[in-house]
């Protein structure tokens, strides 16, 4: 995740690592990420206004790692005055075709990088209601939260839930799975609990830490 602002320059250093036995071929592209219907989308560069993949410049446009080696290549991007666009992939396109256990089918690998842009202090968090799934047989006790990035920047929240008994006594305490949140994007948060509860009532609370704030939330439930 950077952080800067709107005219500056980042350069960034990309690692390939290979640990097969085959030498890998790659391309080197930039696409802009944005979230669309609540979805997450590539881009191609300039087709979203103000892009930022549009300003890609990679130190070396083809790179060829060799078996049980690794190569670096060097991305610089410039963000433009007034972009919305806060996340660019750097795309290692695969160039080799790859074996297959049928010689009609050709397969390629392709992986990409993930870098975000904090540019300005709107950062905001909705939280939803939060859901206890009880224990199965088959499956642990899940608390859940949807959250909504309402603000305009990239979010990577560290969040926690903690269970109290009904006389305010802590039973467990278990994070939730880290997922970085792109401005208007919806995410799940999910926690298991994995002992067993005794019958009684209980309080589940959340928090979610974030740029200097905290978003917490409660819900009361009864194991029968």
């Amino acid at each position: 995740m950077a952080r800067g602002s709107f005219g500056q320059g980042l350069t960034q250093m990309l690692t390939m690592s290979n640990n097969t036995s085959m030498e890998m071929a790659f391309e080197l592209e930039a696409q802009d990420e944005i979230v669309k219907d609540g979805k997450r989308v590539f881009v191609s560069p300039g087709e979203t206004e103000h892009s930022i993949a549009a300003s890609a410049i990679f130190s070396q446009k083809k790179v060829v790692v060799k078996p049980y080696s690794f190569a670096s290549v060097d991305v610089r991007l410039t963000i433009p005055a007034e972009t919305k666009v806060r996340a660019v992939a750097a795309l290692f396109r695969g160039t080799n075709v790859l074996p297959s256990s049928t010689s009609s089918v050709g397969m390629t690998a392709s992986i990409a990088c993930l870098i975000t842009f904090n540019l300005t202090e709107n950062v905001k968090l909705e939280p939803e209601a939060m859901r206890i799934v009880p224990a199965t047989e088959t499956s642990n006790f899940t608390i859940s939260q949807w959250v909504v990035n309402t603000g305009t920047e990239p979010v990577l929240p560290e969040g926690v839930a903690v269970l109290l008994d009904d006389k305010g006594k802590l039973v467990g305490k278990i994070p939730f799975q880290p997922q970085r949140l792109l401005p208007g994007e919806r995410l799940e948060y999910i926690a298991e609990y994995p002992d067993q509860l005794r019958p009684g009532d209980y309080k589940a609370m959340s928090s979610f830490q974030f740029e200097g704030k905290t978003l917490t939330s409660d819900v009361a439930f009864k194991i029968q």
